[in-house]
């Protein structure tokens, strides 16, 4: 008989608390839009800057590859599930790439054009070209940010990842979807109590078995950052070794721009 998960209490939340501590930009003015056009202007100069070094593949995901064989780092944006794109995600190319590494930007169908399960397909199927475009990298790092860092769990660690992954790194999620299942961003996903569970990577046995960095600001709201704590300790009781990564300065939005650090120099071929 399947175990029924003890009810997540940020449900008990009154729905104007709930809807404050889901929404990231409650801690920076209120409005995610500035940091969005902040992507998308960074974005387009970087592939002004780079040009034909950015291959669009099948499907939309971005690579920028800098040599075959050399270690890749794939991002798939956040959003809410229905916001962003590959192509806003190219900012990150550049220091990506002077560290020698490639980078690759997943595209999926966002909300309400496509659902959960088809965004975890997509992915899916986007992770294994970009590997496959890549040349043979010497090392996989798969990061997610946000609604991004949900789907990247859902791939590499409660479901059969399509290629073999070093490290997964899960900046400011959310892995218990019950509580956006009674919010007003699930009017655009339409997400049932029943498939807010089984989309929970949270509530799902463990079946991967990378390296996981979990990264949240200190200037994230309290759920988000109860929601990275309460992954971490999931995943490490399963066996998993995990880094807890609080970037106290950060927010929601600008704690990407720390993500290049964590990759360090690519080794000299």
């Amino acid at each position: 008989m399947r175990s029924v998960p003890a009810p997540h209490p940020d449900c008990n939340l009154p729905p104007d608390e709930l809807e404050r501590e889901y929404s990231p930009s409650s801690m920076v003015g209120g409005s995610s839009l500035p940091f969005v056009r902040d992507y998308e202007e960074r974005s387009a100069e970087v592939a002004s800057r780079l040009g034909d070094r950015i291959v669009v593949l099948d499907g939309g995901h971005r690579l920028a590859l800098h040599e075959p064989g050399a270690p890749l780092f794939v991002f798939v944006h956040g959003g809410y599930w229905q916001a962003l794109s590959a192509e806003a995600s190219m900012f990150l190319a550049a220091p990506v790439g002077e560290l020698g590494w490639s980078y690759g930007a997943v595209e999926y169908t966002i909300a309400p054009s496509g659902t959960i399960e088809q965004m975890v397909v997509e992915c899916r199927a986007a992770l294994a070209a970009v590997r496959e475009s890549a040349g043979a990298p010497s090392r996989v790092v798969v990061a997610g940010h946000s609604a991004g860092a949900h789907l990247v769990a859902m791939l590499t660690l409660v479901g059969e990842a399509p290629v073999a992954v070093d490290e997964v790194v899960l900046v400011s999620g959310v892995f218990d979807l019950r509580p956006v299942q009674m919010m007003s961003v699930n009017d655009a996903l339409g997400l049932t109590a029943e498939r807010a569970e089984t989309l929970s990577p949270a509530l799902r046995p463990v079946t991967g078995s990378p390296a996981v960095r979990v990264m949240w600001g200190g200037r994230d709201t309290a759920a988000f950052a109860r929601q990275s704590r309460v992954c971490a300790s999931t995943l490490r009781a399963a066996g998993l070794a995990v880094v807890e990564d609080e970037r106290p300065d950060r927010h929601h939005f600008d704690i990407l721009d720390d993500l290049p650090s964590l990759l360090g120099p690519a080794p000299s071929r």
